[in-house]
């Protein structure tokens, strides 16, 4: 069995109103890609999806800190005829297990270039992409990180891979220490709470989550987490291969990396049933793409180091889903389905059902670039007025959402947008 630290924790955040990626797979060329290389991405739900190719055809892969391995969808394996060998189950963030298997001889390219990365394992991510509402066909886990320094510039969309031993950095980025404990990244932060206490830690930096800040439930109950982050709300959170889960949202005020400080990031408290955030571990928590979007980060594994070089997004204030509804799509990935709807919130009160299907958007046929929308934007502005056309059994019903802020942002004084601080100079 395997046990991935949060092996694609999705959540509902910023996602990419861009159109996809367009790489095609045609023949590779005949040189060797020259480094440093820049690889368009396509950044949705603040995940990272850069095009592969295998046998000839084009696969989207996310690329995830928190998986070991690079791995291929099961069933897109076997659809491939790829060699799969000892059989096995994969967790990661929630309770459940997935099935995979081991692969020997297989590797994708990058799309466009001649780099090729070795594929070992096989996992069924098929649950992953109508959440996601993308598809996944596979994973670039930290064996594909660790052989260059990689920068994600979230903000231009591009995946910048340079050699790792002329590798030199001189730009206005804070350098932080991590430490690669069982190949995952780990860096020290410190959590600061409303209360005035700083709680230092050890975390994972997670590419492939989604979500702000995800606490495990040993450093919650430790420090009674529950009671002194202020407000929080209980609600389903999307999970992640291990499926759903079930936390507590809230706020704390200070998230610190190195000399930078976040002010009141939302935090996601873990319980039970939670999978690897469940469990002690050398770590005590995630920090995911709904921060690192912030930032350049660059992944210098040689060197021991990450470098966080805030972009146009850094004072950005962070806020969470102003709807209560979970919307999905369809295996197909082109119907809206209403996954979820939590009670007490906006989406309950105008009468939104689970398995209702939304056929329009303010009387716009709705899909998946009209889902991003939502879930970016309309859906994290407090006061929207959104009119969802929804279809249920043979009804057709009119139904409009008016958000309001459901985690609460604090106090008047600790009210203030994501600030850089320069400490120690």
């Amino acid at each position: 069995m395997l046990s991935i630290p949060s092996i694609l924790a999705l959540a509902v955040a910023s996602v990419s109103a861009r159109p996809p990626v367009t790489v095609t797979c045609a023949a590779p060329p005949v040189a060797t890609t020259a480094l440093p290389a820049t690889l368009p991405v396509d950044v949705w739900n603040n995940h990272i999806y850069v095009k592969v190719c295998i046998a000839g055809r084009e696969l989207d892969f996310i690329l995830d800190t928190g998986a070991g391995s690079t791995s291929l969808d099961l069933n897109t394996a076997r659809q491939l005829g790829v060699g799969l060998g000892q059989t096995l189950t994969v967790g990661g963030a929630g309770a459940g297990r997935v099935e995979g298997a081991r692969i020997q001889g297989a590797s994708v390219t990058l799309a466009g270039t001649s780099i090729t990365q070795p594929v070992v394992l096989a996992i069924d991510l098929s649950r992953l992409p109508p959440r996601e509402a993308h598809r996944m066909d596979g994973i670039l886990g930290d064996d594909f990180i660790e052989r260059n320094v990689l920068a994600i510039d979230y903000a231009r969309r591009e995946l910048r891979i340079y050699d790792r031993d002329s590798f030199h950095y001189d730009g206005p980025g804070t350098a932080v220490p991590l430490t690669l404990i069982n190949r995952f990244p780990h860096i020290d932060a410190a959590v600061k709470l409303a209360d005035g206490e700083t709680v230092p830690g050890r975390f994972v930096i997670d590419v492939g989550s989604g979500a702000a800040l995800s606490l495990a439930k040993p450093f919650v109950d430790e420090h009674r987490l529950r009671e002194r982050v202020g407000p929080t709300i209980r609600r389903s959170a999307s999970g992640g291969i291990g499926g759903m889960t079930t936390t507590e949202f809230g706020r704390v005020a200070t998230l610190s990396i190195g000399s930078v400080d976040l002010s009141r990031p939302v935090v996601q408290l873990y319980g039970d049933s939670a999978g690897v955030f469940s469990r002690s571990g050398p770590w005590v928590g995630n920090i995911g793409g709904a921060i690192l979007r912030r930032f350049t980060l660059f992944l210098d594994y040689h060197a021991k180091r990450m470098i966080f070089e805030p972009n146009g997004t850094f004072n950005e204030p962070f806020e969470a889903d102003m709807s209560g509804a979970a919307l999905v799509m369809d295996d197909s990935l082109k119907t809206i389905i209403v996954d979820r709807v939590e009670p007490s919130s906006p989406a309950s009160e105008a009468g939104l059902e689970r398995g209702d299907v939304v056929v329009a958007v303010d009387g716009a046929p709705a899909g998946q670039r009209e889902l991003g929308e939502l879930r970016e934007r309309r859906f994290r502005r407090p006061g929207e007025h959104v009119r969802l056309t929804v279809r249920r059994g043979t009804e057709t019903k009119e139904i409009e959402i008016v958000t309001r802020r459901l985690v609460a942002n604090g106090p008047p004084s600790e009210r203030r947008s994501a600030r850089r601080t320069l400490k120690n100079l």
